[in-house]
Order: structure tokens, then sequence, then C-alpha cells
């Protein structure tokens, strides 16, 4: 049976929401381990719509921390996030405007994001 293969692909689930472009995604690293999402999505927005904010966790918050992190948060930052922004524009003028600014007390990386390196 030819063309079993291909098909909707692996990624059924989810369809709803639609892949944002790289262009609109910004790496933000050295932030403080405190740092929250709403914090870092309140700074970014001096470059634009903020469409999305994330603070990458070490273990995804799965439970494999030996008592790191208890309470709501789940899992620790790894002082750094992911930004989402309404366009690629505003993605590029927070790299420009807000690369080595000060974020509670932290000089901030802001860098385009690449999609990849995080599978490493």
């Amino acid at each position: 049976p030819a063309g079993k293969m291909g098909g909707d692909g692996p990624y059924g689930k989810g369809a709803g929401k639609t892949e944002v472009s790289d262009d609109c995604k910004v790496y933000v690293g050295n932030l403080s381990f405190k740092t929250r999402w709403q914090t870092l999505k309140d700074f970014m927005a001096q470059a634009g719509t903020v469409t999305h904010a994330k603070i990458l966790m070490k273990d995804d918050g799965k439970g494999l921390d030996k008592g790191w992190g208890k309470g709501k948060g789940g899992g620790m930052s790894r002082g750094m996030g992911i930004v989402e922004f309404a366009s690629a524009a505003e993605a590029a003028m927070a790299v420009s405007s807000l690369n080595g600014s000060s974020l509670e007390d932290r000089e901030i990386q802001v860098d385009a994001w690449t999609t990849g390196w995080q599978k490493a």
C-alpha cells in the first residue's frame, strides 16, 4: 500500500496552534533564576507586541529534580527563555534594543532564535 506513510504526519494533535516563524522569536539568556515568564513578557514588550514568553526549565518540571523548585513553578529555571513577537520586525527590534539591557539586576542577552540548538 503505497502512500500510507505521508498523510497528516505525526503531529496531528494540536494543529490548532499555528507554528510561529523563527523570525518572530528571540532567545533571551543570562536571566535571573527568579525571573518569571510574566516579568520577561512585560519587559520585552518595550520592543513590540509579545505574543508568548516562556522560561526554559531544567527537567521540564517532570519531577526528575531532587527537591529543587518545590511549589507551583515545577523545575528550576535555566536562566534562559524564548519570546515570540507579533512580527519579525519587532523581534529584530528586541535584539537590537534590548540585548545587553538590565532585567532584575542581570545584563541579559537577546539574540535571534534558531531552531535546533536545544536538541543537543
